[in-house]
């Protein structure tokens, strides 16, 4: 009779430890995480626009505003490895509406809960170089999930040099206090809008408070980085020293250079205004270290925006054009924006005559549209 007893202990024991194992076959182990699927920056799926440096396989990096990159992804959730301790990105799921962040620690996550299949991401970089460089380390996806074939490029690209204004700088709130990084939206600027009316891709460079010869914060004589020292270089330094990683424009081939400078140079005349030779001298180099890096290329020279700057900043520009023009340089032009009346109101800007809020920069763009697509024979 004990035996038996004992017999049927050790089965009823089975079958306790075979309840057990089949209670955590169904629920996992809670130690083990499901593994996620890790893709790195160089992989084939991913699609970059405007000024990378690509050349750390695990580490691409970029310093400039409005730099983005599109993915083809599959799953319910996608997070992106990054450090960027100062700038704010922009994402969108699918097409939708754009969801503003800032990246903390090593990975944020950008969408999760998805319905399962394939989806689209684009994530824009919205602040400008000088805040700082990004370093983006891939992207985080679900176990199982994958990037699909990516879309195919476009057959257009523009690229946009300026200052706040093509920065975006106050056009996305208002100003308070110290949040003037927090209320720049560098895609909803006029460059980035114009761009995907003419169904392009797009490139910024773009510098708050820089100008041709003289930067608004500058002493006299400027002794700063401007524009024509830095269109070299793939990241944003305000050093003119050191080593700059220095572009290669077969990276991301541009069909034409759109210039909007000059507002800076004027914003100060109590301190100092340059003289109309020192302007042209520095806006033809400009021009020039422009088609020295994208040879054939066209160049499009805009008059300043606000209309404060007035009909010395016009004419300037202009004159600076027609040197280089009566030169022998080829397929460079001038748009003026504020003839025969001023392009933007007093209500178009953020309360100081001079940041366009995004009502603005869509009236720029809509000015800008048909222009550059006749100087350019495309289908607007």
């Amino acid at each position: 009779m004990k035996g038996k007893v004992m017999h049927n202990k050790k089965i009823l024991l089975a079958a306790l430890l075979l309840g057990v194992g089949t209670v955590l076959g169904s629920f996992g182990s809670p130690d083990i995480a499901e593994a996620a699927v890790t893709i790195s920056p160089d992989h084939a799926g991913l699609q970059y626009f405007g000024r990378w440096d690509k050349s750390n396989a695990k580490e691409y990096q970029c310093a400039q505003g409005a730099v983005y990159i599109k993915a083809n992804f599959t799953g319910t959730s996608i997070k992106v490895k990054m450090r960027d301790p100062n700038d704010k990105w922009r994402v969108s799921i699918d097409g939708g509406e754009f969801r503003r962040f800032k990246p903390r620690g090593q990975e944020t996550v950008l969408a999760e809960n998805l319905h399962p299949g394939s989806h689209k991401l684009l994530l824009v970089r919205s602040t400008e170089g000088y805040m700082g460089t990004t370093y983006f380390h891939g992207f985080e996806l679900d176990d199982g999930a994958k990037l699909e074939k990516p879309d195919a490029l476009k057959s257009r690209r523009l690229e946009f040099v300026g200052d706040s204004i093509t920065a975006g700088a106050k056009n996305d709130g208002e100003l308070k206090g110290e949040n003037y990084n927090d209320i720049e939206d560098n895609d909803q600027a006029y460059g980035p809008k114009v761009a995907r009316m003419l169904d392009a891709d797009y490139s910024i460079l773009a510098k708050s408070g820089e100008g041709v010869v003289h930067n608004w914060a500058d002493p006299w004589p400027s002794n700063q980085v401007h524009t024509a020292d830095r269109y070299a270089w793939t990241l944003y330094s305000e050093k003119k020293d050191g080593q700059h990683v220095i572009w290669d424009s077969r990276q991301f081939p541009i069909d034409a250079t759109i210039i909007a400078m000059g507002t800076n140079d004027f914003s100060k005349p109590a301190q100092h205004s340059p003289t109309k030779d020192e302007f042209v001298a520095g806006y033809v180099d400009l021009i020039r270290t422009i088609r020295k890096m994208n040879p054939g290329k066209k160049i499009i020279c805009t008059e300043p925006v606000p209309n404060w700057v007035g009909k010395r900043g016009r004419e300037w520009v202009k004159a600076a054009v027609d040197q280089v023009t009566q030169a022998g340089m080829k397929d460079v032009y001038f748009i003026t924006m504020n003839v025969p009346q001023p392009l933007l109101s007093e209500s178009d800007y953020a309360h100081d005559s001079t940041h366009p809020l995004q009502e603005g920069h869509q009236k720029i763009a809509d000015y800008l549209k048909d222009k550059i697509a006749a100087i350019m024979g495309w289908d607007s």
